[in-house]
């Protein structure tokens, strides 16, 4: 039985030989990231597309009848140091909208061609590039997930934001390098501390605020606006499984207990542009984590960011516990900020201030997992 997928969805996957094809009605090209827990790849080599059409587990297959390439997947053949293989779905004209057209449909077939699952994305506007799904490894066992999540910055960024040098000659996967210590210096005042009120109770509801100015920068008549857009987000992991989130594009955690208040596309107004409520009662007792990630929606770099900063406030008092500056001035596109950890059934708050490459929660989500 075909199973037709939403936004979301995660299944458990029996077959390990997947054919996957895509029908739309724009010329479009798919391709493949093979990434590491950290949401990065190895090495230019694990990105499969036309100009690389062979990876380890991953192959183009030629489309018949003028139809796209389709990719064939051998899980067995995965890498083991690869826990995600991702697939991407772009137009061959960047310059062009996949809102223009019909939705894509992806479809997975078996080796003996028997129809697994259907994708329809639905939701696409003025982006070129959409990730369309993944495939994480759950040993023993492979999971679907069907993401459907547009990419406004086209392929080159997005392939870019996961570590591939777009242009260079491609070299076989090396070893990952180490991880670069967390710079907590810029971020702010305390980096660790313990949630709990002046009077020594426990705090049961805090709230996580982002600010940012709006950009001008000269332009062929003067000075014009630049639309940067920061989305914060609060991302719930089980130990070092994502459970829930909460951003702009899902305002509430399935239970209520994250809660983003609403989207800011430019950083007009004064004080907090967004804000993250967090009910630490109402948090199912299998949350471990809360991690509050930054991401740069366009993939405009923090090197454009003016003025940005982040707040941690009692949820019931709107008194400051803790905040500070982003850290501006990198090529990132994204920063893991701070977590509030659960500690001997004490939630505490430890600053992090990690640089990452995201332009969306999803990416920001498969690299904080070293920071948990």
């Amino acid at each position: 039985m075909t199973v037709q997928l939403a936004r979301g969805q995660v299944n458990v996957l029996e077959a390990e030989h997947l054919i996957v094809s895509v029908r739309h009605s724009a010329a479009v090209d798919l391709s493949a990231l093979l990434l590491t827990a950290d949401g990065m790849v190895r090495a230019d080599a694990d990105l499969v597309f036309y100009n690389q059409p062979l990876g380890q587990g991953a192959r183009l297959l030629p489309g018949e009848d003028g139809r796209p390439s389709a990719l064939a997947i051998d899980l067995r053949a995965i890498p083991a140091d690869i826990e995600h293989v991702r697939i991407v779905v772009a137009l061959d004209d960047q310059r062009d909208s996949l809102g223009n057209y019909a939705a894509p449909e992806l479809r997975i077939d078996d080796v003996a061609g028997n129809r697994l699952c259907d994708y329809l994305i639905t939701g696409l506007g003025s982006e070129s590039t959409v990730v369309a799904m993944d495939f994480d490894r759950h040993d023993p066992d492979w999971r679907l997930r069907s993401l459907g999540h547009g990419y406004h910055s086209g392929f080159a960024a997005l392939v870019t934001a996961h570590g591939v040098a777009v242009g260079r000659t491609p070299k076989s996967p090396a070893p990952q390098p180490p991880v670069e210590a967390p710079d907590t210096g810029l971020l702010g005042l305390a980096t660790e501390l313990a949630l709990r009120k002046a009077d020594g109770n426990e705090l049961s509801h805090v709230k996580m605020a982002l600010g940012w100015d709006p950009v001008r920068e000269p332009g062929r008549f003067g000075l014009r606006e630049v639309d940067i857009d920061l989305d914060a987000s609060a991302l719930v992991f089980s130990g070092r499984e994502l459970m829930d989130a909460a951003f702009y594009g899902q305002l509430s955690s399935k239970d209520g207990s994250v809660r983003h208040q609403g989207d800011n596309l430019t950083g007009s107004g004064k004080g907090d542009n967004e804000m993250i409520d967090v009910d630490l009662t109402r948090l199912s007792a299998e949350a471990s984590t809360v991690v509050f990630v930054v991401t740069s929606y366009a993939g405009h770099t923090f090197e454009r960011v003016r003025n940005a900063f982040w707040r941690l406030v009692d949820g019931k008092t709107d008194v400051e516990l803790t905040g500070g500056n982003l850290r501006v001035g990198g090529r990132h596109t994204g920063m893991v900020v701070a977590k509030v950890q659960r500690e001997a059934d004490v939630w505490k708050f430890h600053a992090v201030g990690a640089p990452i490459q995201a332009g969306h929660p999803v990416e920001a989500a498969e690299q904080v997992a070293r920071y948990l």
